[in-house]
């Protein structure tokens, strides 16, 4: 070891008068890459890469699965035809309206009322669901189709109603507000 420094002292001239040529850095760099893109997969066993591929196989067949089982759970009036597909979007986002009314509304004079009408609205919603299990079984059917347009219907008006009875409510208490002031 001793040697071969006195060596590099003996001839330090020699070493520095060289200057490694132009692309020599470009060259190391390269070859820098190369080795680093390699070792992603290369320092990894075999049988390690195998069950990489397998996890990943098998989680994508889950999440596959899922996807599928969500969009047969949506199956609806959409998936029959276009025109019947604007005439869910129109009641679903009417309902939806209606239903954010109610909330900004507030409560109730008496909770018990208040439980009725989430009771209602879940055996209507339960009544739907049924009918989308029809649908996907008779596509064609046109009685289950207006049973469901008719669902839409009915639970537009159902809130409608509600919501035309608490504004008169509300406007009675301030009526006898203004009354007692």
């Amino acid at each position: 070891m001793k040697e071969w420094e006195d060596f590099f002292r003996k001839h330090r001239e020699t070493f520095d008068d060289s200057e490694p040529s132009e692309d020599h850095f470009n060259r190391f760099l390269t070859k820098l890459d190369h080795q680093k893109k390699k070792k992603v997969f290369e320092g990894l066993p075999n049988f390690l890469k195998v069950a990489v591929i397998i996890i990943f196989v098998f989680f994508s067949g889950i999440i596959g699965y899922q996807i599928r089982n969500q969009q047969n759970n949506r199956f609806g009036l959409g998936a029959v035809s276009s025109e019947y597909k604007e005439v869910e979007l129109f009641y679903t986002s009417n309902i939806n309206n209606q239903l954010g009314v109610l909330e900004q509304m507030g409560s109730f004079d008496k909770k018990q009322h208040q439980s009725i009408l989430k009771e209602e609205l879940k055996d209507m919603d339960n009544r739907y669901a049924q009918l989308k299990k029809e649908l996907k079984l008779h596509p064609d059917d046109d009685r289950v189709i207006h049973a469901m347009i008719e669902y839409y219907q009915v639970k537009t008006d159902v809130l409608s109603r509600i919501i035309e009875q608490l504004y008169q409510i509300k406007k009675e208490n301030r009526n006898k507000l203004n009354t007692i002031i």
